[in-house]
């Protein structure tokens, strides 16, 4: 690698369409998950069935929550492969291409071929970014927009460039279109930060404002129809919405300050350890702009999302590119001086924690006998009662997992970098893929299969589908319904004079919502869900 030899672009070119087959591998076997998945999806499922782009519509009812631009590109992939899960997911492998392709080159311009290669590889096989090019979720594109306008931003120093700070402009318009103002708080903050301990040229003000504009006059293209169309209903109900969920917890989000650092940690294990080595080296950053911004969006991202009421998994997932750069200038360090790492141990006894905890989950699933009643949370004591076959085969990705790490924890001592990387990369791959297979399936048959199913069942029928006590996207999406009641009209099918059957979900625990209603009767129950009917007066 450091010899001299020439990285072909057309090895990087299979490398890339390898990753965009392993991507695709399991991408329609599982249902969309609730919320964010079914949420996203059933959006453009309505935007399809309306024919009505111009407005984010859920249960055909105005949306303020989300701007449009990934609806569309989910709408232009529905088109192709029908209104499934493969139509909701493929416009992320397409950005997992887009993305690879990205940060090979950035990296190549960064530094040379090998680090953009090096960099390519490890965000592909790392654990969290592999899931969401396999997801139906907005981020992915998000973040590919903000890594661009920030290296466009990085670069627009340059003189005599101004497609440079007019393409920083069209990638925050363009993340403004897919999610909202954090396409402008993030790059902003970045370069401010940045801007504190970076010595040399940075970003001129001028170069800014042209970006601003550019990035408004892309916004302002589906703002201003919207606004004379809906008047600024959409933009007063947007803030409100990010307000109040900036300060004030969702539930079931509310978790501790400390939360998207474990899940980065974990979730982009080993690059976290290595880019936790190498920033405590090098502190603040002052030689290399787009270096010092990528350290400073790792701040930016952590401080914001720390303390933001509502944690998510995946609303720290624009750290994963700085996370995985550093890691990449650690390790690409390491293989041009063959130097030993003494993180080895902390590498060893993290990664064969992780792999123990895959493998001991069949165990601990076989023998939930024994620890079920410690159980505090009914709806989760409930979804436990499913009946899941698991099985000692069920061990295999946790098994492989423990076993690669030691490998290259061996490889690692001994300073044979390149085979160190090639052998985490492989183990990543293989075991998310295996998690994939045969883990995946049977947490989804806990958490929502049962709903899922039972949606299905009513697709095509001329029947009223409602959740009572929860909200989900699973009766619109699945059962291809035209419309389901508002929430402030469930009384009406609770006890109004329905012209249809109505079949009703809900949690177990919650069944004594319905005991009062003579003429609800009971259907069955499955995991934590019991399902209810009304049928219509003759």
């Amino acid at each position: 690698m450091g010899n001299g030899f020439r990285l072909k672009n057309s090895i990087v070119f299979y490398f890339i369409v390898g990753f965009g087959c392993i991507f695709a591998l399991g991408i329609r076997e599982i249902h969309l998950f609730d919320l964010d998945e079914l949420y996203f999806a059933e959006i453009t499922r309505e935007m399809i069935r309306t024919g009505n782009y111009g407005q984010v519509t859920f249960n055909f009812e105005p949306l303020y929550e989300k701007p449009p631009f990934f609806f569309w590109l989910q709408a232009v992939s529905m088109h192709f492969w029908g209104i499934n899960e493969l139509g909701a997911r493929f416009p992320n492998l397409v950005c997992g291409l887009l993305t690879l392709a990205t940060v090979y080159y950035i990296g190549k311009q960064y530094k040379d071929q090998w680090f953009g290669f090096l960099w390519m590889c490890l965000y592909a096989t790392t654990f969290l970014p592999h899931f969401y090019f396999k997801s139906a979720i907005i981020d992915p594109f998000f973040n590919y927009f903000l890594l661009l306008a920030i290296y466009f931003l990085s670069h627009s120093i340059m003189p005599s460039n101004p497609w440079l700070y007019g393409s920083a402009g069209l990638s925050i318009g363009f993340g403004l279109l897919t999610k909202g103002p954090m396409a402008l708080i993030i790059p902003l903050a970045t370069l401010g930060l940045s801007y504190t301990w970076f010595k040399g040229n940075v970003v001129s003000f001028k170069s800014l404002v042209s970006a601003l504009l550019i990035a408004t006059a892309v916004v302002s293209c589906w703002l201003i129809p919207e606004i004379w169309s809906n008047g600024c209903t959409f933009i007063k109900k947007f803030w409100d919405y990010h307000l109040l969920l900036y300060h004030q917890p969702v539930y079931t989000h509310d978790q501790p300050w400390y939360y998207h650092h474990l899940v980065l940690f974990f979730g982009c294990f080993p690059s976290t350890l290595l880019a936790i080595l190498i920033l405590k080296q090098k502190k603040f950053i002052q030689e290399r702009y787009f270096a010092a911004n990528m350290q400073a969006l790792l701040v930016v991202v952590l401080v914001i999302f720390t303390l933001v009421g509502t944690k998510i998994v995946h609303y720290s997932a624009m750290a994963y590119f700085p996370i995985t750069f550093f890691a990449t200038d650690f390790l690409h360090q390491k293989i041009y001086n063959r130097q030993y790492s003494h993180s080895a141990m902390a590498f060893l006894v993290i990664g064969v924690m992780i792999g123990s905890t895959l493998a001991l989950m069949p165990w601990i699933m076989l023998h939930k006998t024994l620890w079920i009643r410690l159980v505090q949370n009914q709806t989760i004591k409930d979804a436990l009662q499913v009946p899941v076959i698991w099985n000692y085969w069920d061990s295999i990705p946790g098994i492989i997992y423990t076993i690669g790490i030691a490998t290259a924890y061996y490889f690692l001592v001994q300073s044979r970098f390149i085979p160190f990387i090639s052998n985490f990369a492989l183990i990543n791959i293989c075991t998310l893929a295996l998690f994939l297979i045969r883990i995946a399936p049977k947490v989804e048959a806990y958490t929502q299969k049962s709903m899922v199913d039972f949606c299905k069942a009513c697709k095509g029928k001329n029947v009223y589908l409602a959740t009572v006590g929860f909200k989900s996207a699973a009766p619109l999406f699945y059962a291809d319904l035209p419309k389901i009641l508002r929430v402030t009209d469930i009384n009406w099918l609770l006890e109004g004079p329905i012209d249809k059957p109505c079949f009703f979900i809900l949690y177990k625990k919650d069944s004594a919502i319905l005991k009062d209603y003579l003429d609800i009767t009971y259907i069955k129950s499955s995991g934590c869900f019991a399902f209810y009917k009304r049928l219509p007066k003759t």
